[in-house]
């Protein structure tokens, strides 16, 4: 159960208590959003919740901010996503050991847009995440002139709302509800993803 959200604390973009008694005192992940919307967010809010993993969750607006703080001391274990193309990095980090792997579904991930561009079938840009190129490819690509990759899903959604031209964007549903898109199409339904817990090799 959430009891608390802090907005921005140092490079936290977001951070939520989850259980007391827990196995890691605190976790980060990937968010750079105040309101925790990423789909690490959401998957590791089902996971900290499960057994008391963790008691508390922090967001960081990339996954290698999240492993300094693990690194430093300031959190027990890092939550990545499995589709982040440079995992590989975590795995081999000499301060760093992968110590959990699990499958969890993801927000469904869908094609939105501002209201007033809620009716076109051809956009001047999409913006999405590079973890979600294959969705652009597959379903996006022939319906735009220019795809432009975001940081995040949030950002994503805020590049496409400050676009002057004809923008969408590919994100999940979470955060199309929250700033305000219409969904035009669901791209992927409640995918099933892996993510890799880390600790610091040093952890007693």
């Amino acid at each position: 159960m959430i009891t608390q959200i802090d907005t921005y604390q140092e490079t936290e973009a977001f951070t939520a208590e989850v259980v007391q008694t827990p196995r890691y005192r605190s976790a980060a992940t990937l968010a750079d959003d105040p309101a925790g919307l990423t789909c690490s967010v959401t998957v590791g809010m089902r996971w900290a919740a499960t057994e008391g993993r963790a008691g508390r969750l922090s967001g960081y607006p990339s996954f290698e901010l999240a492993a300094e703080s693990v690194k430093d001391g300031r959190h027990d274990a890092l939550l990545v996503a499995g589709a982040y193309p440079e995992i590989r990095s975590f795995f081999f980090d000499p301060r760093l050991r992968a110590v959990e792997a699990f499958v969890s579904a993801l927000p469904d991930m869908v094609l939105a847009a501002p209201e007033e561009h809620a009716a076109l079938r051809r956009f001047d840009t999409v913006y999405y995440h590079p973890a979600t190129r294959v969705l652009f490819e597959n379903s996006v690509e022939g319906r735009t002139d220019r795809a432009i990759q975001a940081t995040s899903n949030s950002t994503a959604c805020r590049d496409a709302l400050e676009n002057p031209g004809r923008a969408a964007a590919i994100t999940n549903q979470l955060c199309a509800d929250h700033y305000g898109l219409r969904t035009l199409e669901v791209l992927s339904a409640g995918t099933p993803m892996s993510f890799v817990v880390f600790e610091r090799k040093d952890r007693l």
